[in-house]
């Protein structure tokens, strides 16, 4: 795929150039990737043929192929800077061993403001450069192995949608937790600040699904504790663990409830 797109920005640049509309020995690196970009069908919201949007890769390779090459044209330019720098130092070391003539009194008074900006420093890119950069990150693109998205363990999210919803349709939230208050009185006696009777989420599932006359599920599971939320919510249950990852203690606080 990127010896192709390198092979077509290829022939937009002869192109430009036959029709004189690049100069060869001097390319405007972003004026010709605006050009190349203008030959693609960007926006498919104007386009009635459903397979354009095959498009976005090419461009998004142009804007690949474009940061790189404003980034060599940097590096060439501050290169140039450094060595010219050199040069200018080189010249001044030079300088301190030859005698100067004698300098003018009122030196501000033959100061002269330049009248322009000096001209921003700037190296030409030619045409035989631009291609043969192209070709080399093309094949270098084409070296490098595609990243293999990893699938995602666990429910997708229609999945869980559905698992919600059916939880959600098959009881009530409000409903669950006035049933297992009553199975916690039946069961289990009233606490108070001394007694210390309590019961594991294990049993209690145990206990919902032997009430429920089926065996415990993962559904009764999650109902149950919904609800003990609710029920812990309205200060009628404490939930207790000793530890990160240890068994929930659930420690009723229920007022008895009226026949």
């Amino acid at each position: 795929m990127p010896i192709q797109l390198a092979e077509e920005a290829i022939a937009v640049l002869h192109d430009l150039a036959q029709r004189g509309e690049i100069d060869p020995w001097d390319v405007q690196v972003i004026e010709v990737i605006d050009r190349y970009l203008s030959k693609i069908p960007l926006n498919s919201a104007f386009s009635h043929h459903p397979l354009d949007n095959h498009h976005l890769p090419q461009s998004g390779q142009a804007f690949v192929w474009a940061s790189m090459l404003v980034l060599l044209k940097a590096n060439t330019l501050e290169e140039q800077a450094d060595a010219e720098d050199d040069e200018l130092t080189l010249v001044g070391e030079d300088l301190a061993f030859v005698a100067l003539p004698e300098l003018p009194s009122h030196l501000e008074h033959h100061i002269r403001r330049r009248p322009t900006v000096p001209p921003v420093r700037r190296r030409r890119v030619t045409l035989n450069e631009l291609i043969q950069q192209i070709q080399q990150m093309a094949r270098l693109m084409e070296t490098q192995l595609p990243r293999q998205r990893k699938r995602r363990l666990g429910y997708s999210r229609r999945e869980a949608t559905q698992q919600i919803s059916q939880l959600a349709h098959d009881e009530n939230l409000n409903e669950t937790a006035e049933r297992l208050e009553a199975l916690l009185h039946d069961r289990l006696p009233l606490s108070d600040e001394t007694d210390q009777s309590s019961i594991s989420l294990e049993q209690l599932v145990q206990w919902w699904a032997e009430s429920q006359a089926h065996s415990p599920s993962t559904h009764d599971r999650v109902g149950v504790f919904w609800a003990l939320l609710l029920l812990c919510s309205q200060s009628k249950v404490e939930l207790q663990q000793a530890s990160f990852y240890q068994d929930l203690e659930i420690k009723p606080l229920i007022v008895p409830i009226s026949p």
